[in-house]
């Protein structure tokens, strides 16, 4: 049953990961670091699969130097960060309310998003 839960959460965390590597706004590599996880615990077979996805190359990267350095280097926080903030402030802007179910939901989203960023090392080597 173990393994049937992590390779669920691994494909639904891996459709985040194909969605956050096409639309603007949504993050790439956090979702994958997840998805890679919870394969590396239930199938070798999918965790092959989704390192030869090619549209996650670049996040993959990312992954693998998390996964060596357990750290993020500036620029994918920044980009995270920006691209958290920046929505949550389109959204608030397109409710016109920042009292809407839906915009202190995603607020909640952004700040424990942050909290996290804060908390992750950042890595100062050049590669």
């Amino acid at each position: 049953m173990r393994k049937l839960v992590l390779v669920v959460v691994g494909l639904v965390f891996t459709g985040l990961s194909l969605l956050g590597a096409v639309l603007p706004g949504l993050p790439t590599t956090p979702f994958l670091i997840i998805a890679l996880w919870a394969f590396a615990r239930s199938s070798r077979r999918l965790t092959l699969w989704i390192q030869r996805v090619p549209i996650l190359q670049s996040a993959l990267r990312e992954a693998q130097r998390f996964e060596e350095r357990r750290a993020l280097r500036p620029a994918v926080k920044f980009a995270a960060l920006g691209l958290a903030w920046g929505t949550l402030m389109v959204v608030a802007w397109w409710k016109r309310s920042l009292t809407e179910p839906l915009v202190g939901i995603m607020a909640l989203g952004v700040i424990a998003g942050t909290l996290t960023m804060m908390l992750i090392p950042t890595d100062r080597e050049r590669d």
